[in-house]
């Protein structure tokens, strides 16, 4: 390791990580939930209610102290638990309390549950080094940490949910919650909980119809008298499949299979649903002629009329928000610094809920104290420095000015271009209202602008009338130029309505993918107000996308690197959206290929769904120069040692098969291989408003590589930019491997 750890101002912040200052006294013994039910129910809310009746209900001697269950097919026990199988014992789980006439216990709504020993050492927490060292003690520890809180809230197992939070409604059957992740993260001689705030969807509880209105964004119940083939019906048929509704005429809770219309003169067994509920339950059904729901199996299908139905509480929305939401979503999710440690600090401390218990609540979990676990109650404080600021260059090489970053930003007003490129074959299509007259002002404001790059006025314009017609609006002005010009257009530039993310990406598939010709797309909200500032900014991407340098970083690190060739490569691996299935996974792969490492190249591979590790990186990478400082994207802790070295492997793989076909007799590359991490949660919180920036953040260039580390491996936290909205998220830079600054970690 380099003793060079000097670099920058130094400086202490807070950050969402609190102390556990005692770990557990106990040890565990591992049971697995094995085929029954439990080992089919696919919903692990459902899998965790039945373990709990289990150990409530069913023998709840046996299961005291209560065990901790990880929701898929794990139980960990303070105790051995003495099965009447020795290792082994099958459990008949009654989730309903009714008894039949006979006075026996209920055989509907009875489930087996099966339980095995796993034959394995027991854990223990008896040494610090081997719980940072063993994935299995961690994992543990997470359950203990969040099983209290996982059984009274909504969760997604590592982060849990409650209105005590903070609620808002946001139209479409949906609601937003607050609430806290937490997950145990050890360091060096010390093990810490990282806790943040989270959101999530939540479906809106309420009377089925009063929902559906609100999907629909109706007011009338009549609105719900629909058929089959609308789009309305269609478009709830897919909001409430799979949700839980309670029933008004009797107790029970069902799923939702579809939608029924009509429902109440849906006919079954000689007699319609209204017919069946007037003489069954007493119930006078008002709106008949409206939809219903399907419950129950395909073979034992049951219809309940919407106005016998409640959506029941506390269900998370899974499936990907819909774009009209996600501005609300930020909004909401949005919190500057000092609010958001006030709202962890309140998580923690006695402050959020109505009875004077937090909503973490670690003092009264029965399974922290059974563990014999202590969390303290402050936010620690780790040592950070802030970096010396690198410096832009605008113009070329003879005559360049530089420029110096404060708080992430910098003003380019009266500079030039490193290399700018002219504009004069480009055309316009419009498909919004906004009239010529604004179009012309701001084509007037863009040139004025852009004079560096030498923008010409656009060749053609044409309107266009929705996603539907974008090929051929985009054929068409291709033509128009080519006629005009006789050349392809170099830009099209695309004026969309505010909510158009349909027409975005037709626009962006045909000009990337099929006809090879960069596009740029506006909103008609940025075109009636556009400024100098924006279209100086809009500028800057232009010539970007003409394949211009708008400006070069300039620093000690990057002058040293620049004395030989190199590569800087980017890696990535997109996957399908949430309840996509049948979708690849897509691994990207960009290198730069000039001496400063601002211009780009792209390739793309398809692989399996949801597959992390990129199948074809060898291939990919098939081109060296002599150091090559590789970033990869989207890796997960537990990936860093599996899909890293098998990445590294692939590299190296490629750079042999280089050395050998091309008969090189140089030295090969040097690699630099780092992972970026930012699905986390650590945030940094300056400790007064002296110390952050015009957002409340820490500024641009803090880094903290003590403290929060991986204990692992070697690590360090940046963030690299100005904060604008919310509190800023560093990015997380591990290092699998590092010939060329030889763990210098400051360069």
């Amino acid at each position: 390791m380099s003793t060079r750890k000097n670099l920058g101002t130094p400086r202490q912040v807070l950050t969402n990580s609190f102390v556990i200052s005692k770990l557990p006294k106990t040890q565990y013994w591992q049971y697995e939930a094995i085929t029954g039910a439990v080992g089919v129910l696919k919903n692990p809310r459902r899998r965790i209610e039945v373990m709990e009746r289990l150990q409530n209900h069913t023998n709840a001697r046996l299961f005291t102290p209560r065990c901790i269950y990880d929701g898929a097919v794990i139980l960990y026990s303070t105790h051995e638990l003495q099965l009447a199988g020795g290792d082994s014992q099958t459990f008949d789980v009654n989730m309903s309390d009714k008894p039949r006439l006979d006075g026996s216990a209920p055989t509907r709504g009875a489930l087996q549950v099966s339980l095995k020993k796993v034959s394995a050492e027991t854990i223990n927490f008896n040494a610090l080094q081997d719980f940072i060292d063993g994935r299995q003690m961690k994992q543990t520890a997470q359950l203990i940490l969040r099983q209290a809180p996982n059984l009274k809230y909504p969760n997604n197992t590592r982060a849990f949910f409650t209105k005590d939070a903070g609620i808002q409604g946001i139209g479409g059957g949906l609601e937003l919650w607050r609430g806290y992740f937490q997950s145990v993260r050890p360091t060096i001689e010390k093990v810490l909980v990282n806790i943040d705030v989270s959101t999530a969807v939540m479906f809106k509880e309420g009377s089925f119809q009063s929902v559906a209105l609100d999907v629909l964004k109706a007011g009338d119940v009549r609105a719900l008298d629909l058929r089959p083939d609308s789009a309305q019906f269609r478009q709830l048929k897919s909001f409430f499949k799979g949700v839980f509704v309670t029933l008004v005429h009797r107790p029970g809770h069902k799923k939702i299979r579809g939608l029924v219309h009509n429902a109440g003169n849906y006919q079954f067994d000689n007699t319609t649903v209204k017919e069946y509920f007037k003489k069954v339950h007493g119930c006078t059904l008002r709106y008949p002629n409206i939809i219903g729901v399907q419950v129950g199996s395909k073979d034992r299908d049951e219809v309940i009329p919407a106005e016998m139905c409640i959506i029941a509480p506390n269900q998370r929305y899974t499936r990907k928000l819909p774009a009209e939401f996600s501005s609300l979503m930020v909004k909401f999710a949005s919190k500057n610094p000092g609010e958001r440690l006030a709202l962890i600090s309140a998580g923690i401390n006695n402050s959020i809920t109505t009875d004077q218990r937090s909503a973490l609540d670690y003092q009264n979990s029965p399974f922290m104290q059974d563990a014999g676990i202590t969390v303290l109650p402050d936010p620690i404080s780790v040592n950070g420095r802030i970096l010396p600021t690198p410096s832009i260059y605008y113009g070329n090489l003879s005559s360049s000015s530089s420029v110096v970053p404060r708080d992430g930003s910098w003003n380019m007003i009266n500079q030039t271009f490193h290399e700018p490129k002219s504009l004069t074959a480009w055309a316009i299509v419009n498909y919004t209202r906004v009239n010529d007259n604004t179009i012309n002002r701001f084509v007037g404001t863009l040139i004025n602008a852009c004079k560096k790059l030498d923008v010409s006025p656009p060749v053609t314009s044409q309107s266009g009338s929705g996603a539907s017609s974008v090929v051929k609006d985009m054929r068409s002005i291709g033509q128009d130029v080519n006629n005009k010009t006789k050349r392809l257009p170099e830009l099209v530039l695309a004026i969309l309505p505010v909510s158009s993310a349909d027409i975005y990406m037709v626009i962006k598939q045909f000009g990337d993918v099929h006809a090879g010709v960069p596009t740029q797309c506006v909103r008609e909200n940025k075109i009636a107000k556009a400024n100098d500032q924006y279209c100086a900014n809009l500028g800057m991407k232009i010539n970007a996308k003409l394949g211009g340098v708008n400006s070069l970083p300039r620093s000690g690190a990057l002058e040293k690197l620049t004395n030989a060739p190199f590569m800087i490569m980017g890696a990535d691996v997109g996957h399908p959206a949430p309840g996509m299935k049948n979708q690849p996974s897509v691994a990207s792969l960009v290198w730069s290929y000039d001496r400063y490492a601002v211009k780009y190249e792209a390739m793309m591979s398809i692989q399996h769904p949801r597959q992390e590790k990129i199948d074809e990186l060898k291939s990919l990478v098939y081109a060296a120069p002599v150091r090559i400082i590789f970033f990869r994207d989207g890796l997960s802790e537990g990936e860093y040692s599996i899909v890293g070295k098998d990445e590294i492997e692939d590299i190296e793989g490629a750079i042999e098969d280089i050395w050998r076909d091309k008969k090189l007799k140089m030295d090969k590359p040097e690699l630099t291989f780092i992972v970026v991490g930012k699905r986390h949660h650590v945030r940094f919180f300056p400790k007064s408003r002296n110390e952050a920036d015009r957002s409340g953040n820490c500024p641009a260039g803090f880094v903290a590589d003590k403290g929060v580390g991986n204990p692992a491996v070697r690590d360090f936290y940046l963030q690299s930019h100005g904060g604008i909205l919310g509190t800023s998220r560093p990015s997380h830079y591990i290092t699998l491997r590092d010939d060329i600054y030889k763990n210098n970690t400051d360069e």
